[in-house]
């Protein structure tokens, strides 16, 4: 045997377990369901769903003005419930139910783990007045006696990070938060725990809670 073939034969079994360690790496991953998300964030399905991205971002901190919400890092398990709910007509929004209804459940499950990975620049809310963030910041923690409504802390986690499957709102776009709470008064979303908050605040009240979280920054986005 030559020199130069016993030194390839050598580096070769020195590659081996390198390479093996890293096949089991890759295969330890949910490698389909990160690829099939990816694929209809990006290209949507043949059965009708459009790609998330045209209104989300691939990033899922869409455009910014809260027309649609940012759902980077958002409990993969709530986006899922959402979707599925939308597919249902238990959650109504006519853009979002033809997109849920061409999604199959594990087509759900993907999209919702790909955003609920996702990563995406902070993002800088424009300045609000002291006093409507004060406003805010006191019903977030310690709620409203006299509207009955509970400390929205209480299920949304310390400083609005969320705990999961109930989502964060820190850093959530306060005209998205403003909208939903229109939808949960007009029945349009439906949950017994959202249903004091949504009836009994003032709609300055929704407004000054909306703009407390959206200055907020999330940890995990940091």
């Amino acid at each position: 045997m030559s020199k130069k073939s016993g030194g390839s034969i050598r580096k070769a079994a020195l590659s081996l377990p390198i390479l093996v360690a890293l096949l089991a790496a890759y295969t330890a991953r949910p490698a389909d369901t990160d690829q099939t998300g990816a694929q209809i964030v990006a290209q949507g399905t043949k059965n009708g769903a459009i790609a998330c991205a045209r209104c989300h971002g691939f990033d899922g901190a869409a455009e910014g003005s809260g027309a649609f919400p940012r759902i980077t890092g958002q409990p993969a398990d709530y986006l899922a419930d959402q979707l599925r709910a939308y597919a249902s007509g238990y959650r109504k929004n006519s853009i979002m139910q033809p997109i849920a209804m061409g999604l199959d459940d594990a087509e759900i499950k993907a999209v919702a783990q790909y955003y609920a990975t996702a990563r995406a620049m902070p993002f800088i809310p424009p300045p609000q007045p002291p006093e409507l963030i004060a406003r805010g910041r006191e019903i977030a923690k310690s709620g409203d006696a006299n509207a009955h409504v509970d400390a929205c802390e209480t299920c949304h986690g310390s400083n609005g990070e969320g705990i999961p499957p109930i989502p964060y709102l820190a850093g959530q776009y306060s005209q998205y938060t403003k909208l939903q709470f229109r939808m949960y008064r007009e029945g349009f979303r439906k949950t017994d725990l959202m249903g004091d908050p949504a009836k009994n605040l003032k709609e300055a009240d929704v407004a000054a809670v909306a703009a407390y979280f959206e200055q907020l920054s999330r940890a995990a986005a940091k």
